[in-house]
């Protein structure tokens, strides 16, 4: 495993910075295609071309090093001039869910201390009503629906690509180069510190160990490059290795394996709910005929994992990770069972401890807890957030706040998450924030955001107390939701309840609710015929 680490960084020698190694592609694979979308391609010595424009621009408009830009973009190709120029120019991207709106977003922006959002024109709605003080600048997108007036100075990407080109900012591998948002738990979402150096450490060599990439291999992602598996795991791994990817904005089960076959890609990431829908789609005769030989995730059983090679002929790696880690552990194939996520990649040590921080033995649960074996291989803290970050990262370790097992020989069985976070269909879901935008209502006297389990998946379930003398009907409480909350977010059960169950020191005892799963007396959103639609 060393060896191969130390084979993919000899072939590249420079710095490990995004712009140093886009410039390093560009000089080597210029006219290679490095990313397609369905609108086009985009080859390495473009990439390069559109970084040195948006950070021109950026530096006209006073954006210095160090300054934060948002970007709500789906994934593809003006995403990724936008996220390179970002680099290009020494700025700090702050990536940003496009569900967000509301209150979500608000947090975001501000807390960031964004001074440009480049979003796409579709929603610029969102932004109507929010308070922004450092927000200058917003560039659009266009989009056939449009967008809004805003009180903000705009600008169009095309403005944005037609500057001349700059030079690259002088910058260290060490350098915080992105801000990626973690979910809240108890309390608002925490801005995970990120440099390229982190990045490449923690989640593009693990691929390239267990996975065994080189520069021919082809990948094809439905991630949102808001995340850190379509961001780093894919694409920075993939211009790593001067290779090729296809984006889409969204994964589609019936256009899933004729796209794959159009691009002739040959890994791809996946979660668990979309290798159980690809599964359970009708057997065709040319299920074997793919060119796919590697996929990775988390989230399948082994016996779904297996029938599910053998139908599609490639292999899959399931593992471990978080936004502040990158990827903790990945399984190899000659080392599988129902009970293992892999030991831990190189870049970490990884324990199991108790509520004392003292090490669990071999097979009692305790806390995931990690620290890195090198410099720069995790994330740098929460911004702006100094407290949270001696928290999470007490006694020389950071906590995941996810309870586990360590095998005797090393190998991580991930059990539940400790955090009071919802994972809905691969997204994690604040239930502090769900709570905050419901509690808006004004029938609502308090309530409880917490995870119900259906058909294998978590499901968001609302619990509510109403004031006295108010009566709120269900299919107006869903509506509520859906106007101030992500899609993915929308609680998918509502309870009334005369009181919530609480601790001594008054504390919402939420493993109660989530030991009733859906109750008798739980409103289903969806029997109500009401749709969350997508933006």
């Amino acid at each position: 495993m060393a060896e191969h680490h130390q084979a993919m960084q000899r072939s590249y020698r420079g710095e490990l910075t995004l712009s140093a190694i886009v410039e390093d592609r560009a000089e080597r694979f210029g006219d290679d295609v490095f990313a397609s979308d369905p609108t086009g391609v985009l080859t390495f010595g473009q990439l390069r071309d559109r970084a040195g424009r948006v950070a021109g621009w950026l530096q006209e408009h006073r954006i210095e090093p160090g300054d934060r830009v948002a970007t709500m973009l789906d994934a593809g190709l003006t995403y990724l001039a936008v996220w390179f120029g970002c680099a290009w120019g020494g700025v700090v991207e702050v990536p940003v869910n496009t569900d967000y709106k509301g209150s979500f977003l608000t947090h975001v922006l501000q807390q960031s201390g964004a001074r440009v959002l480049v979003m796409e024109e579709r929603w610029l709605s969102r932004l109507e009503g929010l308070e922004l003080p450092e927000l200058e600048h917003v560039v659009l997108v266009p989009s056939a629906a449009g967008g809004a007036a805003t009180e903000f100075a705009t600008h169009s990407i095309a403005q944005v690509l037609a500057h001349p080109p700059v030079p690259a900012c002088p910058r260290q591998p060490t350098d915080l180069v992105y801000i990626l948002y973690t979910s809240g738990t108890t309390g608002p979402s925490k801005g995970a510190m990120h440099s390229s150096q982190s990045a490449i450490n923690s989640n593009v060599l693990p691929w390239l160990t267990v996975l065994g990439l080189s520069s021919e291999d082809v990948a094809y992602s439905f991630f949102p490059l808001f995340h850190g598996t379509g961001r780093n795991a894919v694409t920075t791994t993939t211009l790593f290795l001067g290779a090729r990817v296809e984006l889409r904005s969204r994964f589609s089960v019936g256009a899933f394996w004729d796209e794959v076959r159009a691009c002739g890609a040959t890994w791809f990431p996946y979660m668990g709910t979309v290798i159980q829908l690809l599964y359970a789609a009708q057997p065709r005769p040319d299920d074997l005929d793919n060119p796919v030989r590697r996929a990775f995730g988390g989230g399948v059983r082994l016996e779904l994992m297996e029938a599910f090679e053998r139908r599609f002929g490639l292999r899959m790696f399931e593992g471990y990770g978080s936004t502040e880690l990158g990827q903790s552990t990945l399984s190899s194939v000659a080392r599988r069972s129902p009970v293992t996520m892999g030991p831990a990649l190189p870049h970490l040590q990884l324990e199991t401890h108790d509520e004392h921080d003292r090490r669990t033995a071999p097979g009692e649960p305790g806390e995931i807890v990690a620290r890195p074996t090198g410099p720069d291989s995790i994330f740098k803290g929460y911004w702006r957030m100094p407290e949270a970050t001696l928290e999470a990262t007490r006694n020389l370790w950071f906590h995941s706040g996810d309870r586990g097992v360590m095998s005797e020989d090393g190998h991580l069985l991930f059990l539940d998450r400790i955090k009071d976070t919802i994972r809905r269909r691969g997204e994690n879901i604040s239930s502090f924030e769900v709570e905050a935008a419901m509690a808006q209502h004004p029938g609502v006297l308090e309530c409880a955001a917490y995870a119900v389990e259906l058909d294998g998946e978590e499901e968001v379930a609302l619990a509510v107390v109403t004031r006295p003398g108010h009566s709120i009907a269900a299919r107006e409480l869903f509506e509520f939701g859906i106007e101030r909350l992500p899609r993915f977010a929308v609680p998918r059960y509502v309870r009334f309840l005369e009181a919530m169950p609480k601790t001594p020191s008054q504390r919402v005892q939420k493993h109660l609710l989530r030991q009733e799963g859906v109750a008798a007396d739980a409103v289903d959103r969806e029997a109500l015929g009401i749709v969350v639609a997508r933006s």
